[in-house]
């Protein structure tokens, strides 16, 4: 193959596909992103792109999700800080989705949020739920911060 999709290209679609769904489903914008994280991960699993093992502690398998969005290029850097063994700040650098996600978050729309649902669908092929809050963003540095608590596990991870 040999070339990738610039960054750029990514940000128009990305902003193209969430202004249509925004559109065209009425407030389930934010449901429909949560399935497409489900079925990117059914896809990369099957793929061989991620692997999960029942066993993994959750953070871990945060770990993984991270390093396979860095490989494909859809950020530049991710960093997962655990505060513990149940929390985490994840930060995330050279977004190739920042202008977009910012032009949708200052408009009160809903942005993919592709890394969080792609992550959210991992913990939860694990039985795990977990919480999240935007901490800050920086749209010139191309760089978000979100605080991660796990909050169940269906077994002691």
């Amino acid at each position: 193959m040999g070339k990738y999709i610039s960054p750029e290209f990514l940000d128009v679609i990305n902003y193209a596909i969430c202004q249509a769904v925004d559109e065209f489903l009425n407030g389930k914008a934010a449901d429909f992103f949560t399935k497409v994280g489900e079925y990117h991960l059914d896809e990369a699993l099957r793929r061989g792109l991620i692997t999960i093992e029942p066993d993994d502690k959750p953070l871990n398998t945060l770990v993984k999700v991270a390093r396979y969005l860095e490989s494909v290029g859809y950020m530049e850097k991710i960093l997962i800080n655990k505060l513990s063994e149940s929390e985490a700040l994840v930060e995330m650098h050279g977004v190739s989705v920042t202008n977009s996600s910012v032009k949708l978050l200052r408009a009160n729309k809903q942005p993919s949020h592709y890394m969080t649902n792609l992550m959210i669908a991992t913990l939860r092929k694990l039985g795990i739920e977990a919480e999240l809050k935007d901490v800050e963003f920086d749209q010139e540095k191309r760089k978000f911060k979100e605080h991660w608590k796990i909050l169940t596990t269906s077994t002691s991870k």
